[in-house]
Order: structure tokens, then C-alpha cells, then sequence
């Protein structure tokens, strides 16, 4: 009876074995890198912003598809804004159109692998720095003396402070609930899938196997590494009963930011999507301001 209960033991063993490399390898890695694609029924035109299509190509060949939403009155300032994971450009309507009330345009668009864009891979920032690049280049092209700012959403905080390490041309930032390393966030995410159980070195092996089909190094990946580099002014913001990525990663970025003009909001009550809304006339009083100042530099 023995024998046959550690001979069962062992086929299991084996099972859940090769069930577990089979996710690791082959099943992990692609939800990581590859988001679902969705896209609103819902335009610009449709809330009375004007606007014009921008379609904007990669350093590697990507079209990426976007909005330029432009104030009634001459722009002081432009703000790039990045969606998060599974996120689309059309997230940001509302915002941009609270923008152009003070005269700030915005650019908003879906991220490669996201949305209307191409690509295949979501790299967190890795390629996605380039691809901001390739916006600025086009603001500078219609508006050489237009001042930029980018405002990232958790993936799209660490893509845009990656951006601002990357391009000095953009001068100032507003980073809301993002994360401090990807191979950590994968972990986080991982753990909370399986209801608090987490094995790191799965999660390191499933991201590993992600930088190899997407051609990238996740260990480049690290916004608490690109803060240090970053002397731009930077407004942070996380809320405290964030469920997806803790609020002490916000404010370890915040704190090992290089920049001399810094801020650190923490928004009480606010989870990893309603910033905005917890935050409500203060939060709003606070990021007008930042980007008004700014803007007159």
C-alpha cells in the first residue's frame, strides 16, 4: 500500500511538474507582454474637444495611433499622457479636456501593443521611452517652443519617468501609482493571482522567458534606478488603499528622485484607479498648478 501511495506521489509530483513549467514557460510570459487590446466607442469630437488625429511611427517601424487635443486658445504648455496596462488612449478624454479649459494641450495615444497601435509586445518602458521620443520629435515639428510635460498612469508612470530619464526635452512630469522594478511588480501581481502564494523565482524565470520573445531585458526595466538620473521636476502621486501596487513604491521613487523640485502627494481612501476622483479640488488645484508653474519657466 506504500509503494503504491509513493508511486502516485511521484506521477503527481510529475504532473504538477510539468503543468507548472508549461505555465511558466509558455503561458506566463505571453500574459505579461501581451495585454488585451481594447478600444472605446467614444471621440474627442463626441465631448466637443477639438482635435487631430496623430499617427506617430516607432524608431522599429510601429504605427502608433493617437489624438492631439488642442485648447480654443493658444497652448501654454503640451502634456504627453500615457495609459496604464490594457489601457487606451480614450481613458484620458476627460483629463485632456479639463486641460484645454486652462490652455494645455495634450497628446494621448494608445502604447504599442495597446488599443488602434501596433506591436505585438508590451515591454514596460524598455522600447516604450523610444516611442516617446518619437512624440516629442512631433510636437517639436508643429510647436518648437511649446513646453512638455508627461503624465504617466501606473505602467504609464514608469514608462514616462523612464522617458523623462531618456529625453531631456521633456521638462516636467506628474507620475501617479506606479512601481519601482518589473521584475518586482510581476511578482506582486503573481502572488496576488494565486491568493497570496508566490514562489519568486517562478515569477523571475516567467519574466525572463517574457524579455526573450519580446527582445528586451526586464532588468533594465527599474524607474527606481531612473529616478536617480532625473533632475526635471516631478509631481508624484499614489493613493493610500492602493490594491494593485503599494503606495511605498511611489514613495520610494519620490525619494530617490534626483530632481530638486519634487512633490509626494498621498491621497487618502484613493485605490490604484481613482486617484483623480478621491483626490477631487485638491488633488486637481495641485497638478493645475504644478503644470501652470511650469509652463511659464
Amino acid at each position: 500500500m506504500k509503494k503504491k501511495l509513493l508511486k502516485i506521489s511521484i506521477v503527481l509530483l510529475f504532473i504538477v511538474g510539468v503543468a507548472g513549467y508549461i505555465l511558466t514557460i509558455h503561458v506566463a510570459p505571453y500574459a505579461i507582454i501581451q495585454p488585451q487590446k481594447i478600444h472605446l466607442d467614444i471621440t474627442p469630437k463626441q465631448l466637443g474637444l477639438q482635435s487631430e488625429q496623430l499617427n506617430i511611427t516607432t524608431k522599429d517601424s510601429i504605427l502608433l495611433k493617437g489624438y492631439q487635443i488642442k485648447p480654443k486658445m493658444k497652448p501654454v504648455a503640451v502634456m504627453i499622457l500615457i495609459h496604464g496596462i490594457g489601457g487606451c488612449k480614450e481613458h484620458f478624454l476627460n483629463l485632456a479636456g479639463k486641460l484645454t479649459n486652462y490652455g494645455i494641450a495634450s497628446v494621448l495615444f494608445d502604447g504599442r501593443a495597446h488599443g488602434e497601435s501596433g506591436g505585438q509586445y508590451c515591454t514596460y518602458g524598455f522600447y516604450e521611452k523610444q516611442d516617446i521620443s518619437a512624440i516629442v520629435d512631433e510636437i517639436k515639428k508643429r510647436n518648437p517652443t511649446l513646453k512638455i510635460g508627461i503624465w504617466g498612469n501606473s505602467l504609464g508612470g514608469a514608462i514616462a519617468i523612464q522617458a523623462l530619464e531618456f529625453d531631456k526635452r521633456i521638462q516636467f512630469g506628474i507620475i501617479e501609482s506606479t512601481f519601482t522594478e518589473l521584475n518586482q511588480i510581476v511578482y506582486d501581481y503573481k502572488k496576488k493571482m494565486l491568493g497570496g502564494f508566490g514562489l519568486r523565482f517562478i515569477s523571475d524565470a516567467a519574466l525572463s522567458e517574457a524579455g526573450k520573445i519580446a527582445n528586451f531585458n526586464p532588468d533594465e526595466v527599474k524607474p527606481i534606478r531612473s529616478v536617480q538620473n532625473i533632475q526635471q521636476p516631478i509631481l508624484f502621486a499614489h493613493g493610500n488603499q492602493d490594491e494593485n501596487i503599494n503606495y511605498t513604491y511611489g514613495k520610494a521613487l519620490y525619494e530617490n528622485a534626483a530632481s530638486a523640485e519634487k512633490e509626494f502627494v498621498l491621497v487618502e481612501g484613493a485605490g490604484h484607479f481613482n486617484v483623480g476622483e478621491k483626490g477631487g479640488s485638491a488633488y486637481q488645484e495641485k497638478w493645475l498648478h504644478f503644470i501652470l508653474e511650469q509652463s511659464k519657466k
